[in-house]
């Protein structure tokens, strides 16, 4: 009896682990960036990686991408930030318009927008071009 008891546990774990999804965790101003370990100073920029249960934050989109191309077998649910409307969604929904960061070292990155016109509209504004998730991992492996 005690077996059987033991086993219906095991296999309730089992179902409930299987049936829930993986959702992100809030991103704060000022969380600190798991890959470059700078303050995340845009929260419409962030991005986000959960291996498991603990999540990595990431400062920008490209910042996740670089840590992704530096570490090619970490495994993760990863997320960034529509800047549009400042929900997560996944990276391989969205498009991407790079941006200057910062005017006065050049830094580059990129903003994550969930619809193809969003993306469209602020690549206009901003002279560039949307890209796609495989675009942004290649551009971080060279």
């Amino acid at each position: 009896m005690r077996r059987r008891a033991m086993a219906s546990i095991a296999v309730g774990a089992l179902l409930t682990l299987s049936c829930s999804s993986v959702r992100p965790v809030a991103i704060r101003e000022g969380d600190q960036c798991f890959r470059c370990r700078r303050p995340i100073a845009e929260r419409a920029m962030a991005a986000e990686m959960i291996d498991g249960t603990l999540p990595s934050k990431f400062r920008t989109s490209g910042c996740m991408a670089k840590y992704l191309a530096d570490h090619p077998y970490e495994t993760g649910t990863t997320f960034v930030t529509d800047y549009a409307t400042g929900k997560f969604i996944g990276p391989a929904r969205a498009w991407f318009v790079p941006v200057v960061t910062n005017a006065y070292t050049g830094e580059r990155d990129y903003r994550a927008y969930g619809l193809k016109a969003d993306a469209a509209a602020a690549a206009a504004e901003l002279h560039s071009t949307p890209v796609d998730w495989t675009t942004v991992l290649e551009k971080a492996r060279s």
